[in-house]
């Protein structure tokens, strides 16, 4: 019998992979489409799988690998029908993960780090290349003449240079949002390090017989590229093109594949794990609307790794290396301690509200706050993704629950960083567990109430309804409870506000589900009389019961509860 295939998660060498015989989604005909690009970029989020690519790129093209190409790549698509350049270069590989993201300290290890990196590529490589050659390469005293010295070598000769840059931009990312954009600036304009070996790099594709025939650089975002290259002028970005919408990440049919092959070996039941990758990991569409939803490489191989080892489905579906820094754009929400415009467009896409801006391609870090650029940030990052096309924007939306749960996170620590808020995110959860088990839910919309009051003082009361339901709606998600918390979603003809909906496929004891209808009366108004409050508690009955009726949110106890809001202050909560 046939031996399980491993799933070797977090490994990102495919020769490893290829011994090992583990599982491994080909993408391998991808080749061909990208061989008619000569200087490549690439982003996508992190832990997306791109350096299993650029694993697979090496493995492809590096002429110290070509008599094991069927090692390799027997059984893929590439291997079936090669291209003419399989095996033909010499390959240059930089990896900036571990540079240090201090900011201090990061052009001595670049330094070092990218050295080294050349230095292997002169010892690897040194009976190809002349003696004399290999040793100016590890005689040279820094990375630019390290540079130099490859590519005047190579320079009119037959051998020629594939060089791949893997999370080009990680170092940068951090070292922007911990330490802003005048350290950032440092690194990437005027005579910046970084810059510096981009522009080596640039100088080594041009000219007859440049030696640097082929280039592919992965990251994350386009807006470091912008900087060291003044717009992309070094390559092209192919990351919102069709043809590479999945280059990287699980199809729907490799998840149906992964599902079905691991049930039959494992015993667990193969739809139910097909259907969580679907709802926690799945819907990212790169390009555009029409593009396959594709699901994060990491995420779903964590997932079945568990299930593969442990033989049973997690509690926890959240990979803890996927956890969303916050610090990441907490510089962006904030200024002079007061919430600004792009705090209110991820409480938008966190509480599901439509969110359409032009899906912005490249762009500097100097003008990462406005608005347009912000929000394709966060769809660079992965915190979004396309949900559609209007007007000619692109409209945009948390894709799945993972991203749901971490996008939630900022809420809370924006609010932690304006007015000191967080702790009280541990006192919803308690509320909300406490409702899954006794129907209790008083003490709940006791603490969202004390909160919400709280930020209508420091927001804007022109947007009064707009502050009150985005808080709620923000701080159930961030608080990690039992439930996935829906918001604006059609039911008997209308739009339910809020929906507490049991994750009973994790908590099985939940006992209790809530359909949450709220209105709004002005601050500036008059307070609502009994009479008043009345007639709005009834119009919220007509309502629910519409909604109720056509919704069933699970086989639990459902409360329909109608809060209403005068201004910032919770004036009726009550259960009908």
């Amino acid at each position: 019998m046939e031996k399980t295939r491993p799933i070797l998660y977090g490994v990102a060498d495919y020769a490893e992979m290829r011994k090992a015989n583990a599982w491994f989604v080909d993408r391998t005909a991808k080749i061909r489409d990208l061989e008619t690009t000569r200087y490549a970029v690439f982003l996508r989020p992190r832990r997306f799988g791109k350096s299993l690519f650029t694993s697979i790129l090496e493995a492809y093209y590096d002429v110290r690998y070509a008599d094991r190409f069927d090692e390799f790549f027997a059984g893929t698509d590439i291997g079936a029908n090669p291209t003419d350049e399989r095996g033909r270069y010499l390959v240059l590989r930089f990896d900036f993960a571990s540079i240090t993201k201090d900011a201090g300290k990061v052009q001595e290890d670049f330094d070092y780090k990218a050295s080294l990196q050349c230095d292997t590529f002169a010892r690897s490589y040194r009976n190809l290349l002349t003696d004399e050659l290999a040793d100016s390469i590890l005689e040279a005293p820094d990375i630019g003449k390290k540079l130099a010295q490859i590519y005047l070598g190579l320079k009119g000769t037959d051998r020629k240079l594939y060089v791949i840059i893997d999370e080009y931009d990680n170092f940068t990312n951090t070292i922007l949002a911990e330490n802003g954009v005048d350290a950032y600036n440092r690194l990437c304009h005027g005579d910046g390090f970084f810059k510096d070996f981009f522009t080596e790099l640039k100088s080594a594709t041009s000219g007859t017989e440049a030696p640097v025939t082929r280039l592919f650089i992965t990251g994350v975002s386009p807006v470091t590229m912008d900087d060291v290259t003044s717009g992309f002028n070094i390559g092209t970005n192919i990351s919102l093109e069709p043809q590479f919408a999945d280059l990287t990440g699980f199809r729907h049919d490799d998840l149906r594949a992964i599902s079905d092959y691991y049930a039959a070996e494992c015993g667990f039941d193969a739809d139910r794990a097909y259907d969580t990758a679907l709802t926690w990991y799945d819907k990212y569409r790169f390009g555009s609307f029409d593009a396959p939803p594709i699901a994060n490489t990491t995420l779903v191989l964590s997932f079945f790794s568990y299930l593969w080892r442990v033989k049973q489905f997690p509690e926890e579906l959240v990979d803890e290396n996927l956890r969303t820094d916050y610090t990441k754009i907490r510089h962006l929400v904030t200024v002079d301690r007061r919430l600004n415009g792009n705090f209110h467009v991820l409480e938008d896409v966190i509480s599901g509200a439509p969110v359409s801006e032009r899906l912005v391609r490249s762009f500097q870090a100097k003008d990462i706050v406005k608005r347009e650029n912000f929000v394709s940030l966060l769809y660079w990052l992965g915190i979004t993704t396309i949900t559609g096309k209007k007007l000619g924007k692109t409209s945009f939306g948390i894709p799945n629950e993972t991203l749901r749960e971490l996008a939630a996170k900022m809420i809370p620590a924006a609010y932690a960083d304006v007015h000191k808020i967080d702790e009280r995110v541990f006192d919803i959860n308690d509320g909300l567990c406490d409702f899954a088990e006794t129907g209790t839910w008083r003490g709940l919309v006791g603490t969202l109430a004390e909160i919400v009051r709280e930020n209508f003082a420091v927001r804007d009361a022109v947007e009064g309804e707009k502050v009150v339901q985005s808080t709620l709606v923000a701080l159930l998600c961030a608080s990690g409870g039992p439930y996935l918390v829906r918001h604006e979603r059609e039911a008997g003809g209308g739009f339910y506000d809020i929906a507490l909906i049991p994750q009973l496929d994790r908590w099985p004891d939940i006992a209790h589900a809530a359909l949450i209808e709220m209105k709004y009366v002005k601050a500036g108004d008059l307070a609502p009389t009994r009479e008043q409050l009345a007639d709005i508690r009834a119009k919220a009955i007509e309502q629910l019961d519409k909604y109720s009726a056509d919704h069933a949110i699970a086989a639990v106890e459902l409360h329909r509860l109608v809060l209403v809001f005068h201004g910032g202050a919770c004036v009726l909560a009550d259960e009908v």
